[in-house]
């Protein structure tokens, strides 16, 4: 009996260590994918899939075909990894998802389907985003720029082109760097602004020479030259084709713009037979229309222009076919739509489903937590007992202190209120005797109206404006105070108006006191109340109170 359960523990440690050196291999496979794709791809294609599980399979059969998408290299993939790679990620919200969404895009646009690719790709920059995902970010947003270029977005395509070098510059992928600013010189070509687009390729130029591979250099001088010839430099861009390939092995769009230069330099014969032999050549309805805008260039040139018409319906029969393959402007706005409804709710629903996670790892964290508190509670109870005492004696001599404080401020405001209280007083006591004294006499209308403007006039005297200051002060927390500090700049009869109205006068008694009309002092209330709406101070609304 114990023999067999050796012989079954040793296959199942046996089993456990070949597990682990395949997913150690994987695990070492995406770490080498940056420095060396090649040795990657021969790493995966020797490990052995009898000895896998299905999860394994998976993300071998997702490393091979992400290699050959960003990396291009070829890989000999069965239909049976080919499937995988595309369906066995779905949903998972990890980095591996941003890599299956990559290559769904790649054979989205092998298919002939941009609008269908931009939806992936839209997915795959949403989900990097939230995965913080750089590698792959970096290749998602230098997609879009194609694609936003191909659809005749310039300005997006550059933006995203832009994003692309920024993550690859800061990875170090020298490669895709060189590609990521391509695609900006691609996003200028669509905006037509060939003058940026020409200095971004001559800055670049030594640094594509000294690093790319043959078949990119062939490329870029290509580009090159159709950057200098669309900013009158033809000669030099027909230099340049002629040392990078040969009219009967160039390609019909690389004949098309070698015949434009031909046509700028002014040697429409030429151009004529590069036209005809790129038109003769197979090739896509993007090129043909192309070849044909250049043939109808030349003959306008020629002077045949009967052969005019005939020319300008071919190339507006291909221009209709041409764009509709590209309907990316079209599909770009109900796109971001479907991305904003359904791509957020379903991570949403991941966000719960981690939210969750978190909690549970929470609560155990908290047990854990309240356990060790407990411990350290009964340790330190003397001491915080202590300091609780200490913080009551505290508060107890600060409240003791705040009432002393009250007390005194409450006496101040007495004293002030009842002097106040007696100069009023004093003044009607005044009012009355000067009218007892002159009732009924010829001088009695004049005599108290007199009386009455001095009493006045004694109110709105600096000592009365001073006294005022103070009650307003002492009652209100330095109210009037804070005002001066807050309006340096207001004349003195503004400032009065305002005293006037923190003491609560009606606007009759103002006007009396400051001797104006009172549809004058209606003018400066609305103005000084809005010199204090616009202003930024933190007691506006406290001052705006009384001027409600």
């Amino acid at each position: 009996m114990k023999g067999y359960i050796l012989i079954i523990l040793t296959i199942s440690l046996l089993i456990f260590g070949s597990c682990s050196k395949t997913n150690r291999t994987l695990e070492s496979v995406e770490m080498t994918l940056i420095d060396n794709p090649e040795y990657a791809l021969r790493t995966l294609a020797s490990m052995d899939t009898l000895s896998m599980s299905e999860s394994q399979k998976a993300r071998r059969a997702l490393l091979q075909a992400y290699l050959a998408t960003v990396w291009l290299v070829p890989a000999d993939m069965t239909t049976a990894d080919q499937n995988r790679a595309i369906t066995a990620f779905d949903g998972k919200c990890t980095t591996d998802e941003v890599k299956s969404l990559i290559i769904k895009s790649e054979l989205a646009k092998a298919d002939g389907n941009p609008v269908v690719r931009l939806e992936i790709l839209k997915d795959a920059e949403f989900l990097a985003s939230q995965l913080y995902d750089d590698k792959d970010l970096a290749f998602v947003y230098l997609y879009l720029s194609q694609v936003y270029g191909n659809g005749f977005n310039g300005i997006v395509s550059q933006h995203y082109a832009n994003n692309a070098l920024e993550l690859f510059n800061k990875l170090g992928y020298r490669k895709q760097s060189i590609d990521a600013r391509m695609a900006i010189v691609g996003g200028l070509v669509v905006r037509r602004d060939y003058a940026t687009a020409l200095d971004s390729l001559l800055s670049m130029k030594s640094d594509v020479l000294a690093h790319s591979s043959d078949s990119y250099k062939v490329y870029f001088l290509d580009q090159l030259a159709r950057g200098l010839d669309e900013n009158n430099r033809s000669e030099e861009a027909i230099e340049i084709w002629r040392g990078i390939c040969d009219i009967d092995n160039a390609s019909p769009n690389i004949l098309a713009h070698w015949a434009k230069a031909y046509l700028h330099g002014k040697k429409p014969d030429s151009a004529e037979i590069l036209i005809n032999k790129a038109i003769a050549l197979p090739h896509s309805p993007s090129d043909e229309y192309i070849c044909r805008n250049v043939q109808y260039s030349i003959l306008e040139r020629l002077g045949r222009r009967a052969e005019l018409r005939l020319i300008d319906s071919l190339r507006n029969k291909a221009a209709s076919i041409d764009y509709g393959e590209r309907k990316i402007a079209e599909s770009s706005l109900a796109l971001n739509k479907k991305y904003e409804s359904v791509t957020r709710s379903a991570w949403k629903e991941i966000e719960s489903a981690k939210e969750r996670a978190v909690v549970i790892i929470s609560v155990f964290t908290i047990l854990l937590w309240v356990l060790i508190g407990g411990i350290l509670f009964y340790r330190k109870r003397i001491q915080l007992l202590k300091v609780e005492n200490e913080n009551n004696l505290l508060k107890l001599q600060s409240l003791e202190h705040n009432l002393f404080e009250n007390e005194r401020k409450h006496n101040v405001v007495s004293e002030k209120v009842a002097a106040l209280f007696k100069s009023r007083f004093n003044t009607i006591d005044h009012l009355a005797s000067a009218y007892f004294e002159c009732k009924e006499t010829g001088q009695e209308q004049k005599r108290i109206f007199g009386e009455a403007k001095s009493a006045i006039d004694s109110f709105g005297s600096a000592e009365s404006v001073r006294e005022l200051e103070d009650i307003v002060n002492t009652s209100t927390d330095n109210l009037m105070t804070s005002f001066d500090e807050d309006f340096p700049r207001l004349s003195v009869s503004q400032r009065k108006l305002a005293l006037f109205i923190f003491c609560g006068l009606s606007l009759q008694s103002i006007s009396l006191f400051l001797g104006t009309d009172l549809r004058n002092i209606y003018v400066y209330k609305s103005r000084l109340k809005s010199l204090i709406s616009k202003s930024g101070i933190p007691k506006k609304e406290i001052y705006l109170s009384y001027f409600s």
